[in-house]
């Protein structure tokens, strides 16, 4: 690869050093890129003996052994409760990137033969640092992207490849996903797997590849015409919850990437639901009926839920949930006729009194803005209308934003970029809106369809949003072809999936 071709990567990324970082990785969960290079370091500095696949060594913490060879180096690195072998390494852990785009805690991955943990570009012309353990010792070294052979392997032979669980310094750790009718999770890999209430019990389609195509649709069970949220255990592992008229019932992986339980009861009867993560793991779900709201969280990371408790909010009230910028949970609870605005006092803490957040509504959206600011969405009979974080406690009005399809079911996710991406859909017509610059203002409402009955979005691997929307005809979706251009609207595979009035 010419160097000319690294030129605009570099500038764009500008020159990345190794940082010291705390231990907030779980065993095989998400992990940042200076904690990767933190990890590296550690058998730099702690050297773990002689190169031998045949042996393990403990990483930082010692929660678990890694083989003394190049791959264990890696699995070591990213936190991996697993030892693959580097083709593993490949197909099940990473995804392809271009050389260009390589940064801290990527991968030069030579399928067969050998794998190296990329540190830092060191200038323009295409020297880098990286660390490898091809032999004993464990070593910091530096070589060219252009050299004809790359820690002793040829240089045609590596692919330069991403960990599917990296998130970036900086980041939240994953944000709630929306609830509703039908709901979308990304697996530990970066497959999305999908969740529809059917008439019939839960719908499940899975995509078969990173940002690839759809399973089709196969009917998992569970109750009937039920609502639906589905949130991250801090190992990976999704958990579904649904919520119909008698029941809460509950379905997880019983590994990453794995099948899934059986049904097991969590609750009574309800209206409305949301889940979402704790900033140290643990799920918390909450649930409205005609009394008011009520939640449960899990008492340790991947474990059981503690017993319901009454929060008081607005009864029959629709839910959603969402992260503010310092990993507090916060929840909305919109009803016929009120607006509550529930919080954490503290990470992972207590929660506050209600808020009077505004009037009644019929949907509801929350997201996040690049800047981590909390943005609402909610619609009645002339449009939708938003409120945005101002500061950390701090509220704009509620404005109208021009329109939108009136008593919609509503949703929102971020674009590759950052910006905020909001869709909403009556039954008869699907609407758009977008911000036009990061943390910015927002474009004039487009036409995104025909008529529906429920509609959420989710993030591919690679960033591009994917819309689920759901019909008397069964449930159908669109994905971004670019940065804003759409597919048509198709099934997910070859079949529809559950009807839904």
């Amino acid at each position: 690869m010419a160097v000319a071709g690294l030129l605009l990567g570099i500038a764009g990324l500008g020159l990345i050093s190794s940082q010291s970082a705390t231990a907030d990785s779980a065993l095989g969960g998400p992990i940042t890129r200076s904690e990767i290079m933190s990890r590296a370091q550690y058998w730099v500095d702690n050297q773990p003996g002689s190169y031998d696949s045949n042996v393990t060594s403990p990483g930082p913490g010692g929660d678990f052994s890694y083989r003394n060879d190049c791959s264990g180096y890696v699995s070591m690195a990213w936190h991996l409760g697993a030892n693959p072998w580097t083709g593993a390494l490949f197909d099940t852990y990473s995804y392809a990137i271009d050389r260009s785009a390589l940064q801290s805690g990527d991968i030069m991955d030579d399928y067969s033969e050998h794998v190296f943990l990329f540190d830092q570009w060191l200038d323009d012309s295409g020297d880098f640092s990286y660390y490898t353990f091809g032999s004993t010792p464990v070593q910091h070294l530096t070589a060219n992207i252009n050299n004809a052979s790359l820690d002793g392997h040829p240089n045609g032979d590596y692919s330069a490849r991403r960990y599917n669980n990296l998130i970036e310094d900086g980041v939240a750790k994953p944000h709630p996903y929306p609830a509703g009718r039908v709901v979308s999770g990304r697996d530990a890999d970066g497959r999305l797997e999908s969740f529809a209430g059917g008439h019939d019990g839960i719908w499940h389609a899975w995509q078969t590849a990173v940002n690839g195509g759809w399973s089709d649709w196969v009917n998992e069970g569970g109750p009937a015409d039920a609502q639906l949220a589905i949130a991250p255990n801090q190992d990976g592992r999704l958990e579904l919850f649904a919520l119909n008229g008698s029941v809460l019932d509950h379905i997880w992986q019983t590994a990453p990437n794995a099948g899934w339980s059986g049904w097991a009861q969590l609750g009574g009867g309800g209206y409305r639901l949301a889940a979402g993560s704790n900033d140290d793991g643990r799920i918390e779900v909450f649930a409205s009926n005609g009394s008011g709201v009520f939640h449960t969280w899990q008492t340790a990371p991947n474990s059981g839920f503690a017993a319901w408790a009454g929060v008081g909010g607005p009864p029959n009230s629709r839910l959603q949930m969402e992260s503010s910028p310092d990993g507090r949970l916060e929840v909305f609870a919109l009803s016929d006729t009120a607006f509550g605005h529930l919080y954490q006092t503290a990470v992972n803490g207590d929660w506050s009194a209600w808020d009077d957040f505004g009037g009644g509504g019929h949907g509801l959206t929350v997201d996040h803005d690049a800047d981590g600011r909390l943005e609402v969405f909610a619609s009645n009979g002339s449009g939708v209308f938003h409120r945005w974080q101002t500061g950390p406690s701090s509220w704009s009005d509620w404005t109208g934003t021009g329109g939108g399809a009136t008593d919609s079911e509503l949703t929102s996710a971020q674009a590759v970029d950052g910006r905020i991406e909001v869709f909403a859909v009556n039954g008869a017509t699907a609407t758009h809106l977008w911000q036009t610059g990061v943390n910015g203002t927002w474009s004039a409402w487009e036409t995104f369809g025909t008529g529906g009955t429920t509609i959420t979005a989710a993030n591919n691997q690679d960033g591009r949003l994917e819309v689920f929307a759901t019909s008397s005809a069964g449930v159908f979706h669109r994905w971004q072809t670019g940065f804003s251009t759409w597919s048509a609207w198709a099934w997910l595979a070859s079949t529809a999936g559950p009807p839904m009035s």
